[in-house]
């Protein structure tokens, strides 16, 4: 899956520590769900640092449309379809943790329904 892995900064040049974060993020995912297609992973940081400045991270997964909850007729017509999460957070790495999070029960709620 890590080829299908991009990550974008908006805002700054790529942080290392941000990037670790997403690769342990996507790996432990993968671990509950192996069927992603593909990752997109949105990084953007405030262009100047205030106190209180927000990190926002938005995630587009791609999955097998088989998993997902819809009608049979919609399923062949696609073959994946996207899922999308967004989280804040004061800190780059935090708000990875907690869109990832949300990504695990998006997942969890999707496949449990299919």
């Amino acid at each position: 899956m890590s080829s299908l892995l991009q990550v974008e900064f908006q805002n700054t040049p790529p942080i290392e520590m941000v990037e670790f974060r997403i690769r342990r993020e996507l790996a432990e995912l993968e671990k509950f769900y192996s069927r992603l297609v593909s990752c997109r992973v949105q990084v953007e940081l405030p262009e100047h640092e205030r106190r209180g400045s927000i990190t926002k991270v938005r995630i587009d997964f791609g999955v097998p449309a088989q998993d997902l909850a819809m009608p049979p007729e919609v399923r062949a017509v696609t073959g994946t379809e996207h899922l999308q999460v967004a989280a804040e957070h004061q800190d780059a790495v935090m708000a990875v943790h907690a869109a990832f999070n949300l990504a695990r029960r998006r997942l969890e709620e999707f496949t449990r329904k299919a």
